[in-house]
């Protein structure tokens, strides 16, 4: 890659408030070396870049170090307080080491050149923080404290109206993958048991392909997007593959990734094209009414674990069973839903026994499913918006799903 490229330029929702740059409630210096594609980096800067970069903060304020090709577009962009430049801190920490001339000093020696400029005596990383330069600074005696599953920005959980009006758009980008794949099926042939369209046997691929021009043409990138067919469906994570058959349940499942500010969406939705037996209708009916109940359940003060296992019950009521921690896993197996921000998966999960609460500003999954082989898979997914006395529905598409 070009490194003087220059990135697409994006708007971040709250760009100049979405984080104070102090980790969470612990309010130490935090430190990263990444590019965009860390979501507590993004959260931090504010700021597309390809490259790693060192960044960190100091009693709340925002410092970045940066090559002289991006510095222009940082001090427009980022929400950075202070661009310090590349070039001057080589200088700055090569003085510090005594350095021979022309030799450039490691990315951990101008951390620590940093860090004694600023009295900062240890930091607080992301998991992700590389292994090799941590080393390298606890060998230099430097202390750093390694979040944990709150994050570096707990705060990352509670979304802004801003926010939650990017994650809104990332859901208008899989709606329109959605309204692709009703029309692709509406129009498809059924010939010899499989899909036609446009002269060719309808593929997992071929829809995929379909879903991903619609997301696109909607401000959304939609990659490992999931159209899954028949009993492939029930490893729900299997993006599908092959020719899409007649009367059996095609599991869809898009999540685009938005061009504009790096903010997702996720929904999930399925079909069959023909005539559904009562087994299958049965099956989608129970999923959607256990939906439509969590969703229901939904609202500040509840705890993610009774609304999972409120599901989970149901489904058992209605003698559909669960096997878990198998090979061969079948009914209700997974959680209920996640978190959806900078990450497609991100904190909270809703899990079985979960003990965490709903909180006012939550954004969600709900995805209920239920999978056997010999009939199919089942999910049904929307994103949901915690507010006070309930939850908004931030994502739309039809549920209508047996197409003739």
């Amino acid at each position: 890659m070009n490194h003087f490229k220059e990135a697409p330029k994006i708007t971040f929702p709250g760009r100049k408030s979405a984080s104070s740059g102090r980790a969470g409630s612990a309010g130490l210096p935090v430190l990263f070396h990444a590019e965009a594609t860390d979501p507590d980096m993004l959260y931090f800067s504010r700021f597309n870049a390809f490259d790693p970069y060192l960044a960190f903060s100091v009693d709340g304020r925002r410092f970045a170090v940066t090559h002289e090709s991006e510095y222009g577009r940082m001090v427009k962009e980022s929400a950075f307080d202070e661009i310090l430049l590349l070039g001057e801190v080589r200088e700055g920490a090569a003085k510090r080491f005594k350095l021979p001339k022309g030799k450039l000093p490691a990315t951990h020696e101008m951390v620590i050149h940093l860090a004694e400029i600023h009295g900062i005596p240890n930091f607080r990383v992301s998991p992700r923080f590389p292994v090799g330069l941590a080393r390298k600074l606890r060998e230099a005696g430097m202390i750093l404290e390694i979040a944990g599953d709150e994050g570096v920005f707990p705060e990352r959980q509670i979304k802004t109206a801003a926010e939650v009006e990017a994650l809104r758009k990332g859901n208008k980008a899989s709606e329109a993958g959605f309204r692709m794949v009703t029309k692709t099926l509406a129009e498809a042939k059924i010939r010899n048991g499989k899909l036609v369209h446009g002269g060719s046997i309808l593929t997992s691929e071929r829809l995929r392909d379909l879903i991903s021009h619609a997301a696109f043409d909607a401000g959304g990138v939609a990659l490992h997007t999931i159209a899954s067919p028949g009993d492939q469906a029930v490893d729900n994570h299997c993006v599908g593959h092959g020719p899409i058959r007649a009367g059996e349940l095609l599991v869809v499942d898009i999540f685009p990734r938005r061009v504009a500010d790096g903010y997702w969406g996720d929904m999930s939705r399925t079909y069959l094209k023909g005539r559904a037996s009562d087994a299958q209708r049965r099956l989608v009916r129970t999923v959607r009414q256990a939906h439509k109940m969590a969703i229901d359940m939904i609202r500040p003060g509840v705890t993610g674990g009774k609304v999972h296992d409120a599901v989970q019950a149901f489904f058992d009521k209605e003698g559909y069973e669960t096997v878990r921690n198998g090979r061969d896993p079948k009914g209700f197996f997974h959680a209920l839903g996640h978190g959806v921000g900078l990450e497609i998966h991100e904190a909270p999960v809703m899990r079985a026994g979960s003990s965490w609460k709903f909180r006012r500003g939550m954004v969600v999954t709900v995805e209920p499913g239920l999978y056997y082989h010999g009939l199919g898979g089942c999910r049904i997914e929307d994103v949901v918006h915690v507010v006070p006395g309930g939850c908004e529905l931030i994502s739309r598409a039809p549920y209508r799903w047996e197409i003739p």
